[in-house]
């Protein structure tokens, strides 16, 4: 058997790797806990987990549309915490969906600053959100004179501690929510003009595609579920104060690279990022379950962003290998001058 023959199987495998590669991964993270940790596959403990990683899936999806964009949102973990903050303090003497609603507002607000920021005043995508995200945290203290606000009203609790048959309303949100964004990413001309975009800015504005447009509503999205993840968390805590979780940007950013999308842009998809969400709270929840340090936890997850980085690049790798063992079939003769073309 020819070598030409066993390059489409080849080419098959590397594409399903490239594709798929990370369902495969969860999978067998899954069963190692599983048999590791049997209480790891109790519905209530599974329950626990959906609830618990809400929040950072939230946020996923909004910074899944600003990578996608190629470009970057570092003051998620600020707007969560601010939106948060609001949400309680107006939970003490307003019915929570008034809290509820007006944090979110503040959340989407805050997105499109980022947003005119990073297109208006034309500022790099890290500089902007990583400024933002100080003023942001600046503001929420100066505001909150670095105070917990405790909300003493059961109502408030619903969202975030409520569940149905078992099922915690945060993970139902949580769900909803992806399958929402999940769907207008791959099939509405907004995600297309997303992916766009990040592609290629050049030739979206050519086919006339307003970029700065696009650009910003990936922010406003970031800052809109950023500000939903706060109020999830304030309800489940029945409290907030600043820098909430002042890691949890990290936290979010990896489960987006994590679950394959490229920090290079136009490549990505939610049903990624769920997966990057599945992971990084199966090992999380394994890690508590087997009693592993804290510390060793945080040198694992970031051991998995840079093997998770490296993958991106060898899966690109990977797709070059494919287009010119393609081309190679149809070159018509090895004695016909060709010339290969720019990678």
């Amino acid at each position: 058997m020819t070598t030409a023959s066993l390059t489409p199987g080849r080419n098959r495998g590397l594409t399903f790797v490239r594709d798929y590669g990370i369902v495969v991964a969860l999978a067998v993270l899954v069963v190692v806990i599983a048999v590791a940790q049997p209480g790891f596959v109790a519905p209530g403990n599974l329950m626990n987990i959906l609830s618990q990683w809400a929040p950072v899936g939230i946020m996923g999806i909004g910074m899944t549309y600003v990578v996608i964009t190629g470009g970057f949102d570092l003051s998620v973990g600020a707007i969560y915490s601010l939106c948060a903050v609001v949400a309680a303090a107006l939970g003490r003497t307003e019915a929570p969906i008034v809290a509820f609603a007006v944090a979110v507002v503040v959340g989407f607000v805050v997105g499109c600053v980022n947003g005119f920021v990073v297109t208006g005043l034309r500022v790099n995508p890290f500089i902007a959100t990583l400024g933002m995200s100080l003023v942001i945290s600046g503001v929420t203290l100066v505001l909150t004179g670095n105070v917990a606000f405790v909300v003493d009203f059961e109502p408030f609790t619903v969202l975030g501690s409520g569940r149905f048959l078992g099922i915690p309303f945060s993970g139902m949100l949580l769900i909803a929510l992806m399958v929402v964004a999940g769907l207008v990413l791959a099939y509405t001309p907004y995600g297309q003009s997303i992916y766009a975009v990040g592609g290629n800015a050049e030739a979206s504005r050519l086919a006339g595609i307003r970029i700065a447009l696009v650009t910003a509503s990936s922010y406003a999205l970031s800052g809109l579920c950023a500000g939903i993840a706060g109020i999830v968390t304030a309800s489940q805590l029945s409290s907030a104060q600043p820098n909430l979780n002042s890691n949890l940007v990290f936290d979010v950013l990896t489960v987006v690279i994590v679950g394959g999308t490229s920090l290079a842009g136009g490549r990505g998809a939610i049903w990624r990022t769920a997966v990057g969400v599945a992971i990084l709270a199966t090992l999380q929840n394994g890690f508590n379950l087997l009693d592993i340090d804290a510390y060793y936890q945080n040198i694992i997850k970031g051991l998995i962003i840079i093997a998770a980085l490296a993958t991106v690049d060898w899966r690109r790798v990977a797709s070059r290998f494919g287009r010119r063992t393609a081309s190679a079939r149809t070159t018509p003769s090895v004695t016909t001058p060709t010339t290969s073309p720019k990678e």
